[in-house]
């Protein structure tokens, strides 16, 4: 009796072996070789090479935002053969015109510009900016660069209320607006995977939004921490699954209705302070949203640059927008603000007008 149950142990491990596992086998390495000749690859962790002087960091923890800049003057090389220079002020702002010609006394209005990396000008000197160059351009306001490296939508929010709470008031805050904010304003596994490289500051808690509701949000502070598929550094298949998964978790938690409705949220926030608020299209991936929002009242534009085209991108040393693609942006604004602080003129012109009884 004890033969016949071996026997029939191994005639179904036999047969599982070979109607089951082996056909596995040889699908998942069929589709790793197709995968392979087609460029797919494992997961590598990006070899992030930035060297920072003097002080060997760029930034700090902040309970609020996870982190911000560190005040003060900083030159930066990355891959150890291009460099620029950036100053932070004392606030952790990056500066728009010259550190010695900041007057603290200053009575200009102020335009208060929100974003990420392409609108704090990384891998650019502080002149080559857009915020500076729009500076240059509308001499009679004061243009604040409230732009912070991976920063996304919700981070420009607390910003925002933060700078409130200060005191100061601008006549117009703009919100540059990338479509890859999404996924940073959920937090979710694809952002966490593209900072893995970038953390220099250990596990930091970051702003995390959710819909509450189908307008609403709400938000709490989140370890950023990833945590890696079984296989994903040695199987171009398991990257790709994993990253088929990233993307469906995006649509899972709607990624796009959190920006949108924080973005409102902003909205409502300016009108409550008398400010305008523009929301800013700086890259191909905002053209929906400023289309939504267009149609719900509030103010857009698209700056965005073919950031394809050379000389558009600072490549071969960083993909981040050059110089030239700064002036495209700062260009694009300045028309923008012009025409819109005329309307807005002109309207409130004729509002006194008639409150005069006149016509």
């Amino acid at each position: 009796m004890l033969k016949v149950e071996k026997k029939l142990a191994k005639n179904i491990a036999f047969r599982l072996i070979t109607y089951l596992i082996f056909p596995i086998f040889l699908s998942t390495t069929a589709a790793e070789i197709v995968l392979r000749v087609a460029g797919y690859k494992p997961w590598q962790i990006e070899n992030v090479d930035v060297a920072v002087e003097p002080k060997g960091n760029f930034f700090t923890k902040d309970s609020e935002l996870g982190y911000k800049h560190l005040p003060g003057k900083f030159k930066v090389t990355l891959n150890g053969n291009y460099s620029f220079n950036a100053t932070h002020l004392n606030n952790s702002l990056r500066i728009t015109h010259p550190l010695n010609t900041y007057n603290q006394s200053s009575t200009k209005p102020e335009i208060w510009i929100f974003g990420c990396s392409f609108t704090y000008g990384w891998s650019l000197n502080d002149s080559e900016t857009y915020a500076w160059l729009l500076q240059e351009r509308l001499p009679k306001y004061e243009i604040v660069n409230f732009g912070v490296n991976g920063y996304g939508t919700l981070h420009s929010f607390i910003q925002f209320k933060e700078a409130l709470k200060q005191g100061n008031k601008p006549k117009i805050v703009v919100i540059a607006y990338a479509g890859f904010h999404d996924r940073r304003n959920t937090l979710l596994r694809a952002r966490s995977k593209q900072m893995v490289a970038w953390n220099k500051l250990g596990i930091l808690l970051q702003p995390d939004a959710r819909l509450n509701g189908e307008n609403n949000f709400t938000y709490s502070m989140t370890k950023l921490e990833y945590r890696e598929w079984p296989l994903m550094r040695v199987s171009a298949l398991v990257n790709l699954l994993e990253v088929n998964y990233n993307q469906f978790e995006e649509e899972l938690y709607k990624s796009h209705d959190v920006s949108k409705a924080i973005i409102e949220e902003f909205n409502r926030v300016a009108e409550a302070n008398n400010i305008k608020l523009v929301v800013a299209g700086i890259n191909a991936g905002s053209a929906k949203m400023l289309d939504e929002l267009s149609q719900d009242g509030i103010a857009t534009v698209d700056i965005s640059v073919d950031l394809q085209v050379p000389g558009n991108n600072n490549l071969p040393h960083d993909i981040h927008p050059s110089a030239a693609a700064n002036r495209q942006y700062a260009e694009k604004l300045d028309v923008f603000l012009q025409e819109l602080m005329n309307r807005e003129g002109a309207k409130g012109a004729k509002e006194e007008r008639g409150s005069f009884g006149v016509n």
